[in-house]
């Protein structure tokens, strides 16, 4: 029987709940249960710099669990023979984005787009400066 539940499934393996190190920051709790098939190879072969994160639907809605974004690195794994759990501390280690080819396009076509309007600017001052001298002219010589 299940001591903490079934909260997360991290990596393929399922986790219990997930507890913030309060005076540490970036730094996360996570009880995995012999029961739940958890063993100290099956911890450390989760790929913590991306680690994949489902909620479970024990889970209550609001639950701490690991920021979404970030990579992590495994501090420590504690085992606790007595209640057959291991309790795995991650610290936040790189924050990742996903997928980013989209947002590098649009910031492609809009660097192209701020090249256009830079031309326009210098044009636009070229001309205004024609202007002005052609004035200047105009006045002097009709003084």
């Amino acid at each position: 029987m299940s001591i903490f539940g079934k909260h997360w499934k991290i990596g393929g393996l399922i986790a219990g709940p997930i507890q913030r190190n309060g005076a540490v920051n970036g730094s996360y709790s996570i009880i995995f249960e012999r029961e739940n098939g958890a063993a100290l190879e099956s911890i450390e072969a989760i790929d913590w710099a991306r680690p994949s994160v489902q909620r479970l639907p024990v889970c209550r809605e609001g639950e701490t669990g690991l920021p979404e974004g970030y990579g992590f690195d495994l501090a420590n794994i504690e085992y606790h023979h007595g209640g057959g759990y291991f309790v795995a501390t991650v610290t936040t280690a790189k924050q990742y984005l996903g997928d980013v080819t989209g947002y590098q396009a649009r910031i492609e076509e809009l660097e192209g787009q701020t090249a256009e309007l830079s031309g326009q600017v210098t044009a636009a001052r070229t001309k205004e400066a024609e202007l002005a001298s052609a004035y200047e002219e105009g006045v002097e010589s009709h003084g």
